[in-house]
Formats: C-alpha cells, sequence, structure tokens
C-alpha cells in the first residue's frame, strides 16, 4: 500500500474513480452528470490543489484532494473505489491528508459532506458548523469543521499533537508518582515543559510525536501515547509508547491508542518497524505491545531509565516490500 502524488496520467482513470464512488450510493444518470464537472480530475486541479493517491496492491484506491485557496482549506475530493468503501481506505486518506495539512501550518479544515458521509466524517471527528447549497446540483448539505491537529481518533479517545503552553495541563499526569512509577522519576515542570515543547519541533521535523491522549466524549485528558525517534541497542528506532493516567489503568485505553497508532504508523506514515521498551516488571505494558502483534525479541540493561533490565519489543510492518 502506497500513498503518493497524483499525476497528470492519472486524471481520466481517478475521475472514473470518483464517479464509480459517487455512484455506488444510488444516484441516477441525470444527478451523476451533474457531477461531473465539479469533481472531475483535471490537470487544472492537479496544478492548484495538492491530490494523493492510495494504491493497493498496485490498483488506486482512493483518492484525497484540498482546495487551500480561501481562509481555511476546503476538502475538495475524498474517495474510496467502491471496492474498498468499508474496508478502512477513507480513514487512512483522511489521517493523511491531516498530516498534509498539519505540515502546511494549516489548523482547520472544511467541507460540505455527501449525506451517505456524514457518518464517516463524524467519526473522522468533524462537527457540523451549518449547511451549504451544492454547487453543481443545488441539494442542501451539512457543512463540517474539524481540527487539523487531531491525528487519530477511536471509539472512546483522541490523540491530538501539544500545542504551545500545553504543559501546564499535562503536569499533574507526568508528576503523580504513582502514573509514573515505571519511568526514572516523575517529570518536575520544567521536564514537562521540554516534553511538550520536544514533540511540538517533532511534528515538524518527522511528522509524528507523542500526542495529548483525550476521552472523546468528555475531553478529559487521560495520558500521553506516540511514537518517539531514538536509538535502543544500537538501532535508529521508533518506539511507541503510551502514559496512561494511573485512575484510567485496566480500562483498555492503552491498547485502543497503541492499536490505532500502529495501523497509523504502517498505513500512513509508511514506518517500516515499530518497537516498544518497557521495565521487566512493567507487565500491563508488555501485554499492550503484545495485544497490538509486537513479540519481545531481546533484553537489555537500560542506561535511560536506571539501568534496570527492560524489554525490547519489536513489529514489522507487514505491507512493507522486501
Amino acid at each position: 500500500m502506497t500513498l503518493r502524488p497524483a499525476r497528470i496520467e492519472d486524471c481520466p482513470a481517478l475521475t472514473d474513480l470518483v464517479m464509480r464512488s459517487k455512484a455506488y450510493w444510488g444516484y441516477d444518470a441525470a444527478f451523476m452528470e451533474s457531477c461531473r464537472e465539479e469533481l472531475a480530475v483535471t490537470p487544472e486541479r492537479l496544478a492548484t490543489q495538492p491530490c494523493f493517491v492510495l494504491e493497493r496492491d498496485g490498483r488506486m484506491a482512493g483518492i484525497w484532494a484540498l482546495d487551500l485557496s480561501g481562509e481555511v482549506p476546503e476538502v475538495a475530493l475524498m474517495f474510496s473505489d467502491p471496492a474498498h468503501i468499508g474496508s478502512g481506505v477513507g480513514r487512512i486518506l483522511w489521517q493523511h491528508m491531516t498530516a498534509k495539512l498539519r505540515r502546511l501550518g494549516q489548523g482547520r479544515v472544511r467541507l460540505d459532506a455527501d449525506p451517505n458521509a456524514e457518518p464517516f466524517y463524524e467519526r473522522m471527528g468533524c462537527w457540523q458548523i451549518g449547511t451549504n447549497a451544492s454547487p453543481s446540483t443545488g441539494r442542501i448539505l451539512k457543512r463540517y469543521e474539524a481540527d487539523a491537529a487531531v491525528v487519530l481518533t477511536t471509539e472512546r479517545l483522541i490523540l491530538r499533537c501539544y500545542a504551545p503552553g500545553e504543559d501546564e495541563a499535562l503536569y499533574p499526569i507526568m508528576s503523580d508518582p504513582t502514573t509514573m512509577r515505571f519511568w526514572p522519576q516523575p517529570y518536575d515542570r520544567a521536564g514537562v515543559t521540554g516534553w511538550v515543547n520536544r514533540w511540538i519541533d517533532s511534528y515538524a521535523e518527522n511528522g509524528y510525536g507523542r500526542w495529548a491522549m483525550l476521552d472523546r466524549e468528555t475531553g478529559q485528558r487521560i495520558g500521553d501515547a506516540g511514537l518517539i525517534p531514538m536509538v535502543l541497542m544500537g538501532q535508529e528506532v521508533v518506539d511507541l509508547g503510551y502514559i496512561i493516567h494511573h485512575p484510567y489503568w485496566r480500562q483498555g485505553y492503552a491498547v485502543e491508542a497503541a492499536a490505532a497508532i500502529r495501523d497509523h504508523s504502517f498505513e500512513v506514515l509508511g514506518l517500516p518497524r515499530l518497537v516498544a521498551n518497557m521495565a521487566h516488571d512493567h507487565t500491563g505494558s508488555a501485554r499492550v505491545a503484545e495485544k497490538v502483534g509486537m513479540v519481545k525479541v531481546a533484553e537489555f540493561d537500560n542506561p535511560r531509565n536506571r539501568n534496570i533490565r527492560t524489554f525490547f519489543y519489536a513489529l514489522d510492518n507487514p505491507n512493507a516490500g522486501p
């Protein structure tokens, strides 16, 4: 599976994909013809809009495009091939598009949703801000907005990029001795400030980092999770990590977050491998790693954590080539 910029020679096939995806919902020929100009993938679109194609097994499976001409970016296209509707292609496209927005320094995105796509956009964390008339059909469509800082949404969680000044809200978690019992020590205020600033820098440098973990329904801060580029056992690796505040232990939040991060890492970021490391007696963390498919490949004495015995887990990207 690959994500790549659309090319001019792709335009006929991509227009066909978009039209077939739209027609999947039972629209008649007259309606589809009225949409054609608005939905066509043309060289002119590629010259003015970021446009990316998702390929599976060498075949086009989906497309997204952004209109950046206004004050707030607009989703111009977001379509999956009908053969892949319901298979997770839409989620991958959305995550890739919002990652692009963050790279461009954009904090929000808006769209007018086909009624059949409303549940998908709401699952992606969009909220309705009004209605708008379709320029091609005149239908009144729900208008949505989304926060581009939101990296991942799951059934119960939001994983969102840190913002400057967020260290004060994170401090009660990372300074808690129970929550941080397997770390070298709880963080002081300066340490939490450095933690937040480190990941803000990493978003720009690497496209990922650690993220704030929030309850999707209440907005309550549950912890921190994400990806850390580091050197472990002489290897340059990307470490999948998670800190769950102790009042939320044993409720499945770490597994839920880690599974979503694993999929994002492999499907959207294209990372070849993920690792995790934890103290030998941190059985809960080891179980999380195992539940998301990791296997223990080594043990070592960790100079970053009091030289205690540490387990090293790893998982290769199943989509990576040889």
